[in-house]
C-alpha cells in the first residue's frame, strides 16, 4: 500500500503540472554570448541581488559585475527581500512598454505572475472590477493592519471588533519574572512594554454588503462615462473654436471677410473678397 501511494505521488509531482510550474528554457550559447553578458548583462538572472558598491557611488567591477546596478537608492534590507530587494516585483511601467530606465531599473523586466505588483484599485476600494482575471496582486487588507498596543500589553477591551490586529506572541519567561539578560535580542519570546499614554481602541467598520459594492461599482462606471462624455464634448468645442479661428470646415482661407448680411433672408447678400 505504501508503495502505491509513493508511486502515485511521484506521478503527480512529475506530471504536466510540474512541467508547467517548473518550466525551464534551454540555454543557447553563441560566440557573442560572453560579450553580451559582460557589456549588457544579458543572460544573467533577473532577480539577482543589487550591487551595494554601486549604491555607494562606484563599482570596481564595472559592467562585468554579476549584480544589478540600479540608480535608485531605496534598497530594502536583505532580510525582508532575500531575492534582491525591489527587483523582486515586476515593473508596472515595463508591462505597458513605458519604462525609461531599461536595464538599470530596480524592478523586474519579465512577465512573472508570481511577482506582479499590487493592484491599486483593490488596495483603495477593497475590491477589483476585474475580479479573478486581474493580473495584479490582491493583498488582504487585514494583513496590513498594525498590531493593537492594548492587546500587546495583555488585554484589549474591544476584543474581536477591534480595528487593529491582535497578534498572539509567546512571552519571555525571564522578562515575565522581572529581568531578561539578553534584552531586545532575546529569542525566547516577546518583551511587552507598558504604556499609560495609549489612545483608546477603535471599532473596525462593518464590511460592505454585495449590494453596496455593486452600487459603488455602478457609481464609478457612471462617473467614468460622464467624464468621457465631458472630455469628448470639450474636444468638440475646442475643434469648433479652432475652425472658426482658422477657417477649416466652416470657411476657407479666403472666406474670413465674407458673411451673410441683412436682417431679412431676402435682403441679405453674401460679401466675399471679390463680391459686391
Amino acid at each position: 500500500m505504501a508503495t502505491t501511494e509513493t508511486t502515485t505521488a511521484a506521478t503527480v509531482s512529475g506530471g504536466p503540472a510540474a512541467t508547467v510550474l517548473n518550466h525551464t528554457v534551454k540555454p543557447y550559447n553563441f560566440t557573442f554570448s560572453p560579450f553580451l553578458r559582460e557589456a549588457y548583462q544579458v543572460g544573467l538572472p533577473a532577480d539577482r541581488p543589487i550591487c551595494k558598491a554601486y549604491q555607494t557611488g562606484s563599482c570596481p567591477n564595472g559592467t562585468r559585475c554579476a549584480e544589478r546596478h540600479v540608480t535608485d537608492g531605496r534598497t530594502p534590507s536583505s532580510s525582508s527581500h532575500p531575492t534582491g530587494g525591489l527587483n523582486s516585483l515586476v515593473c508596472k511601467h515595463w508591462l505597458r512598454g513605458l519604462c525609461k530606465k531599461g536595464i538599470p531599473c530596480e524592478f523586474l523586466h519579465e512577465y512573472n505572475l508570481r511577482r506582479m505588483p499590487e493592484c491599486n484599485f483593490f488596495m483603495r476600494n477593497g475590491y477589483c472590477s476585474n475580479g479573478e482575471e486581474c493580473l495584479y496582486l490582491h493583498v488582504d487588507p487585514l494583513s496590513k493592519l498594525p498590531p493593537c498596543p492594548h492587546y500587546d500589553m495583555g488585554f484589549c477591551p474591544l476584543g474581536p471588533v477591534c480595528a487593529k490586529k491582535h497578534v498572539r506572541r509567546r512571552l519571555c519567561p525571564l522578562y515575565l519574572a522581572g529581568f531578561c539578560p539578553e534584552g531586545p535580542e532575546c529569542r525566547r519570546g516577546s518583551h511587552p512594554k507598558w504604556s499609560t499614554t495609549l489612545e483608546r481602541p477603535t471599532v473596525k467598520p462593518e464590511p460592505k454588503t454585495e449590494e453596496e459594492l455593486r452600487a459603488e461599482m455602478e457609481l464609478l462606471q457612471q462617473q467614468h462615462q460622464a467624464h468621457q462624455a465631458q472630455f469628448s464634448h470639450d474636444d468638440g468645442d475646442r475643434q469648433r473654436d479652432k475652425d472658426d479661428r482658422f477657417g477649416g470646415r466652416h470657411g476657407g482661407r479666403g472666406g474670413g471677410r465674407g458673411g451673410w448680411r441683412g436682417r431679412g433672408g431676402g435682403r441679405g447678400h453674401f460679401r466675399g473678397r471679390g463680391g459686391y
